[in-house]
């Protein structure tokens, strides 16, 4: 049985360190590897930190438990009607256990208690499997593209949405 709940500051070096694993995996073979090798738990708990600290009103960052352990976790903020689900990873063991669907759908209803009615969200080009997650549960590619640093290499992200 998964437990969704608020992060505290005492999870941080767990949200990192599923951070980090959940980047090597989904991200081998889109990202070099040098870049993906600079992604540690160490660094992505500093992320975290620094995230929690600066996340505007409102925002979420919600840990899925599990056994007692930290198995993933997700994010995201609002801004007047519009919403953005800005991260959500799982330790690479968990994939298709539900966890994921649990974690993505209580940061909507979190979106939708604060009065936001459209999400969006940015996903790595080429992450054909967080794709097809984020069309399960109604997203759409919305025609928006940018790039995202991760460990020091761009790479093309594109943008998907969809009403709350």
């Amino acid at each position: 049985m998964v437990e969704i709940r608020t992060a505290t500051t005492d999870d941080l070096d767990a949200v990192g360190r599923v951070h980090a694993a959940s980047r090597a995996a989904a991200y081998a073979g889109l990202v070099p590897p040098d870049a993906l090798a600079r992604v540690t738990p160490a660094t992505q708990a500093e992320v975290w930190r620094q995230r929690m600290a600066a996340s505007p009103a409102p925002s979420a960052l919600l840990v899925a438990i599990e056994g007692g352990e930290l198995v993933g976790f997700t994010h995201g903020t609002g801004r007047e009607e519009r919403a953005e689900l800005d991260a959500i990873h799982l330790a690479p063991d968990r994939l298709g256990s539900g966890v994921g669907q649990a974690l993505h759908d209580a940061l909507l209803d979190e979106f939708v208690g604060w009065g936001c009615v459209r999400a969006e969200l940015w996903v790595l080009r080429g992450n054909e499997r967080a794709q097809a997650f984020y069309r399960r549960n109604g997203w759409a590619h919305d025609g928006r593209t940018s790039e995202h640093d991760v460990g020091g290499a761009v790479v093309p992200i594109l943008g998907y949405a969809r009403r709350l």
